[in-house]
């Protein structure tokens, strides 16, 4: 039985390649780090931070109020999930994960018995296209759920401190008209791919869809990551009333495969963009 709290966030044992993290005392020896002796001189775990089991699954969370309490010693949890490439969850996604399996579980005996009373000819063609979209699942994120793309996000902004900042910037965005759409692989909470955007109107441009973000857990953002999302975006801009859709690309050379990525799937070089930062 899963036991957490809701105002703890979760560090599991799984990378975000679904690998299990090893040694297999890892979040003994990571809450150890934290820990103190108390007045009888037994080891004790610190009281913000604690292992916990999850299907089997080592996991350490992590009480929110650490950061408040000692920032660097919630950083550096942050840090080591990031590093190790960990997934971040809150406790309350993943609750939501655990009954998604126990529901995906059920539906999966019950396809099975159906296959077993009534077996029809497939076409492997078919059969390809809906494991597919089985596998890859793209939506736009509410605000809920904006933890699942902080992961593949700080790739793309590293300058983020860590998830609590995450959600506060998400937040201000939001509240200004920013959406987030991302994809998801099947079983797995943290999107692999997303894209933050927003509907806004200038002078220049008249109505359209401006695409702030674009980033992806796999290094490059593979082609049909980017059909997908650049074909959600074509809908949501139509039913938006926009008339085009635009992108800001740095110019710096880590950055040189996204003008790429634009340009191949119809975009234009139609401006430059000046920034001028302030002391």
């Amino acid at each position: 039985m899963l036991i957490c709290n809701p105002y703890e966030i979760v560090i599991q044992g799984m990378t975000n390649n679904n690998k299990r993290f090893r040694p297999s005392d890892w979040a003994e020896r990571l809450c150890g780090v934290l820990s103190s002796f108390d007045q009888g001189h037994r080891l004790s775990y610190h009281q913000w931070v604690r292992p916990i089991l999850v299907d089997n699954i080592r996991c350490v969370a992590v009480d929110r109020k650490l950061e408040q309490i000692s920032a660097t010693a919630f950083n550096f949890l942050m840090d080591f999930a990031r590093d190790n490439d960990l997934r971040i969850l809150d406790c309350k996604a993943l609750l939501e994960e655990q009954e998604h399996k126990q529901i995906s579980l059920i539906d999966a005996m019950a396809q099975e018995n159906a296959e077993t009373t009534k077996q029809q000819p497939t076409n492997p063609q078919t059969e390809a296209v809906e494991h597919h979209a089985l596998v890859n699942q793209l939506r736009e994120l509410t605000s809920a759920e904006t933890t699942s793309a902080f992961a593949t996000l700080h790739r793309l902004h590293p300058n983020i401190r860590d998830i609590t900042q995450f959600q506060e910037l998400v937040q201000i965005q939001q509240a200004e008209g920013y959406r987030l759409l991302g994809i998801f692989e099947e079983g797995k909470q943290n999107a692999i791919t997303i894209c933050g955007f927003r509907i806004v109107t200038n002078f220049a441009s008249g109505r359209h869809l401006h695409i702030d973000d674009l980033a992806s857990h796999h290094s490059p953002i593979t082609d049909e990551q980017v059909s997908q999302i650049f074909g959600a975006l074509k809908i949501i801009a139509v039913k938006e009333n926009c008339n085009s859709i635009h992108a800001d690309s740095s110019v710096s050379s880590d950055n040189s495969n996204m003008h790429h990525v634009y340009l191949k799937h119809g975009f234009v070089l139609s401006s430059h963009k000046f920034s001028l930062t302030l002391d």
